[in-house]
């Protein structure tokens, strides 16, 4: 349809197309705007405005107010970050990367909690390192530092003290350490009850702190001594043990000699009285047990002469010419039997639960142990030998007999081992003595003096059944 043009009374114009009835908004338009635009295009319909010159600063102020009220918005949610509090864990910083307050077992928040440290004094070698890496240490005092207040200090994690016989030491059982320390009578001096330490530093290896002591030592009045790290770097130990520097370690250290010497001498008696061996020692033994509580045996027809010589009884020679014969001489008493000898005393005090054998660890298993095969072979008779020597042989009957009277079970002599309750076989060595008693699998080696072959049995035996317990024999 063709368009046409309407003017309006203040000069305006309305573009109209092909709708007539368009022509009466010429009425309702403003007075004061200057025209009123309408672009036809073919799909959509736009409406432009001119703004009038007395609108135009109200428009302005709107747009400043409006600029001003966004900035004052934006101020707002930046002071709002900037106040909120922080929901970040504290970290602290460790020797590899950053430690979280997870990491701590016994803390879940650094601001509830109360987080226990110990302080380390660096050796001078170690604090001069650090100080050419342009690392300056802060400065505590000694109290602060001193070892003995460490978790790691020896004499706050020992828990028992042993004396090994053959290691020629201390045996030091800790907290946390799976197998006992030892500690050589070379660094034991019981004798020093006052020492004063070099410094409270720390010293990574024990060589290190003796050539520190070696050059500081000369001067010094009492004896002196420092700190290094030992068994591992897992405890704090130092230089000497001595009731001035352990006194825990120190006063059980002299209750372990005082029960040895006494255990040692009281083994010692037993075994001269009933593991001599000798047939001099057995034959007097037995002939006093005789006495004591045996028959007595018939008297022979003797006196003593006044030189207090025993002299045999002879009948009167008769007056008759004829001499009488002579008196055929007495038969002579048999010989005593040797008594038979007592339970050894490592096996009874091991039944006790003082094993005189210390425990070793087990090691991997020897190849045919693990092939052999778990059925349990028949017991055989109990009074079968274990080797060529009698007097072993003898000590093990009398042990058989002595767990026989207190209840031990399943007992087996010269037999592949087994586990408690005969059950399963677990390796082919065969044990002088095995059985179970009090719930507990035990297992017997005897050995002669000069054999040496005890600590290999028992680390096999070991390494079969971890919880046999192994107690070794010396037999002469």
């Amino acid at each position: 349809m063709p368009s046409r043009t309407t003017p309006d009374s203040a000069g305006a114009s309305v573009h109209a197309q092909g709708n007539p009835r368009r022509e009466h908004c010429r009425t309702r338009l403003p007075s004061h705007l200057t025209s009123w635009r309408f672009p036809l295009p073919s799909t959509s319909h736009v409406l432009q405005v001119s703004t009038p010159v007395r609108h135009r600063g109200f428009v302005r102020l709107t747009t400043h107010l409006l600029h001003r009220m966004s900035r004052l918005a934006l101020l707002l949610i930046f002071a709002g970050c900037a106040a909120q509090p922080v929901s970040r864990v504290p970290r602290w910083y460790g020797q590899n990367s950053p430690t979280y307050a997870q990491d701590f077992p016994s803390t879940t928040s650094a601001w509830t909690h109360t987080v226990e440290i110990d302080l380390e004094a660096p050796s001078p070698q170690q604090a001069e390192e650090l100080r050419r890496s342009g690392v300056q240490l802060p400065q505590v005092s000694q109290r602060t530092a001193d070892p003995r207040a460490h978790r790691d200090f020896v004499d706050l994690r020992v828990t028992a003290v042993g004396f090994g016989l053959t290691a020629g030491g201390y045996l030091l059982y800790c907290e946390g350490l799976p197998l006992p320390v030892l500690v050589p009578e070379s660094h034991v001096d019981l004798g020093v009850t006052s020492a004063e330490p070099l410094n409270t530093s720390i010293y990574p290896k024990r060589d290190s702190a003796l050539a520190d002591l070696s050059a500081w030592s000369p001067e010094a009045r009492q004896p002196r001594f420092a700190y290094y790290r030992g068994a591992e770097g897992r405890l704090i130990v130092p230089t000497l043990f001595s009731p001035a520097t352990t006194p825990r370690i120190a006063r059980t250290m002299r209750e372990v000699r005082t029960d040895l010497a006494q255990t040692s001498e009281r083994d010692l008696k037993v075994l001269l009285l009933t593991l001599t061996g000798t047939k001099v020692l057995q034959g007097i033994f037995s002939r006093v047990l005789r006495v004591d509580s045996g028959p007595e045996l018939r008297p022979l027809s003797r006196h003593k002469g006044l030189g207090g010589q025993t002299q045999a009884s002879r009948q009167p020679v008769p007056r008759s010419a004829t001499p009488a014969p002579e008196p055929a001489p007495a038969p002579a008493a048999p010989a005593p039997m040797p008594a038979p000898p007592a339970p050894s005393p490592g096996l009874v005090h091991a039944l006790a639960g003082n094993n005189p054998t210390p425990p070793v660890p087990p090691g991997p298993r020897l190849p045919r142990d693990v092939a052999a095969r778990p059925d349990v072979p028949r017991a055989l008779p109990a009074n079968r030998p274990i080797g060529s020597s009698p007097s072993q042989n003898a000590q093990v009957q009398a042990d058989i007999q002595y767990l026989q009277d207190i209840g031990a079970t399943n007992i087996r002599v010269n037999q592949q081992q087994l586990k408690l309750g005969d059950r399963p076989r677990v390796g082919i060595n065969r044990p002088d003595l095995q059985f179970d008693y009090s719930g507990r699998r035990y297992q017997v080696e005897y050995d002669t003096p000069s054999s040496g072959r005890g600590p290999s049995h028992q680390s096999r035996i070991t390494s079969n059944d971890p919880d046999a317990e192994v107690i070794l024999l010396i037999v002469p």
